[in-house]
């Protein structure tokens, strides 16, 4: 995985909603805390990435939720990112930007990486694999709407994955690490349960997640699965037959402060997380 014999750091993070000084802040902290810098960061969705009020428009979000955030001044490079940020979307972007340019992925600023609905990249040997959005049933088998009839359909048509996008990822090979926005299926142990009844994100512990996320870290096989959108943080492991294992790091949001991001050791040993939080 390179790196030197005594291994490397990346940092990934949970939903931000705009607030990138925050998420610089937390790491920047955590990295003059120890000494450790950072390789990279992963970023799993809800990023808004929003350049001016015409992208803020796009997102779907009631009104009360849609604010410009900190991303212009790292767009217009007037601030840069202590660090590369690979991210994916997740049900709050703007994707009238983020398709319209490349849906397979592109920098939207310097060295900051869409991945796309579906991406891949290599990052220092680490094979880092993504989807976006967050899953529905009604709009899973059904094409998503063109950018150009954006107006006549509701933003949130854009902020779903469906079967295509899951049939490419399924395609990916060799993923260490995947991103997902929303949790996959029956994460949550029996002694947590209640922990997730009656929350606004949670009517019960086993509505949490989509059974579609789960059958890609099935297939995929991933040391890691990174998530966010659910505002909490949380740690579990998806068993494989093979007897390998996918460690899960569920991520809170910025807002939340420390249980918003998750530090990982790599070396010749493999992947590990250095700020286990729950």
């Amino acid at each position: 995985m390179g790196g030197s014999e005594d291994g490397w750091y990346f940092a990934a993070v949970g939903d931000v909603h705009g607030q990138m000084h925050a998420m610089v802040r937390l790491l920047e902290g955590w990295s003059a805390r120890t000494g450790k810098p950072l390789a990279f960061v992963l970023q799993v969705g809800d990023f808004e990435p929003h350049r001016d009020d015409a992208d803020l428009a796009t997102m779907a979000a009631p009104a009360k939720y849609k604010h410009l955030g900190d991303f212009p001044v790292y767009h217009r490079r007037q601030m840069r990112f202590p660090w590369p940020v690979y991210f994916i979307g997740g049900n709050h972007e703007p994707y009238g930007f983020l398709d319209a340019n490349a849906p397979h992925g592109f920098e939207v600023a310097p060295g900051c990486h869409y991945l796309g609905r579906v991406g891949q990249v290599e990052l220092r040997g680490l094979r880092v694999a993504g989807l976006s959005g967050i899953y529905r049933e009604d709009a899973f088998q059904a094409a998503r709407p063109s950018l150009s009839n954006s107006q006549a359909v509701p933003h949130k048509a854009f902020a779903y994955f469906n079967e295509e996008d899951v049939d490419r990822a399924m395609a990916l090979r060799n993923v260490d690490v995947l991103l997902l926005h929303d949790w996959p299926s029956g994460l949550i142990a029996a002694e947590d349960a209640g922990a997730f009844e009656h929350q606004r994100r949670s009517v019960s512990h086993d509505t949490v997640g989509n059974d579609y996320a789960r059958m890609l870290v099935q297939a995929l096989r991933p040391r890691w699965v990174l998530c966010g959108h659910m505002h909490r943080a949380y740690r579990s492991a998806i068993p494989h037959p093979s007897g390998q294992v996918s460690d899960v790091a569920c991520l809170a949001s910025v807002r939340q402060g420390p249980e918003s991001f998750a530090v990982f050791h790599v070396s010749a040993k493999g992947i590990s997380e250095v700020t286990r939080t729950r």
